[in-house]
Formats: C-alpha cells, sequence, structure tokens
C-alpha cells in the first residue's frame, strides 16, 4: 500500500472538533487495510508530525431507506483512526 493511499480525509463533525478542543485528539478516515504503524509513517510523510497513541475503528455501514419505497441499502463501512500528537499541531479544525 502507497503512503498516499493511507490517510483519506479528516473527519470535521461537532464532536471531533469538540474532541479536538478538549484533549488533542485528531480523527482522520483511513483505508479499511491501513494499519496502526502505516497510518504513523503516513503521518510523518504527510504532514511531518509524530503521532502517540493511535487508535483505529471500524465503522459499520448503516441502512437507509430508498425515498418511501419498501427497499434498504447498506452505506460502505469505513475505517477511522483516532490519535494524539507527540509534538506538532495540524490546522484542521481551526474556524479561521
Amino acid at each position: 500500500m502507497r503512503i498516499n493511499d493511507v490517510l483519506l480525509k479528516p473527519i470535521v463533525t461537532e464532536k471531533t472538533i469538540a474532541l479536538y478542543n478538549r484533549e488533542g485528539v485528531y480523527t482522520f478516515k483511513v483505508a479499511l487495510d491501513a494499519t496502526k504503524n502505516q497510518i504513523r509513517q503516513a503521518l510523518k510523510d504527510t504532514f511531518d508530525v509524530e503521532a502517540g497513541d493511535v487508535r483505529t475503528l471500524v465503522m459499520p455501514g448503516k441502512r437507509r431507506r430508498i425515498a418511501r419505497t419498501a427497499r434498504f441499502k447498506t452505506t460502505p463501512m469505513f475505517k477511522k483512526a483516532v490519535f494524539k500528537l507527540k509534538k506538532g499541531k495540524l490546522d484542521f479544525y481551526t474556524s479561521e
């Protein structure tokens, strides 16, 4: 797996912003087959920061109803990485 394919995008929601403000924790959507070591290396190569504790979780897909019919579809599952930096800072959660 290439380093560019590991980190997909930062997750910016009210909950992740509150988590960042309270504990300094970042949340990213990552590739499903990415390991914790690959995530650490991708952060180091991409943003030149060092991650401490990296926690990952696979979010299951949700069942969604299709426009007032009796049919349903399932959204795809994805993997989420939650980490705190040893030193350095990323500017994803600033409102400026």
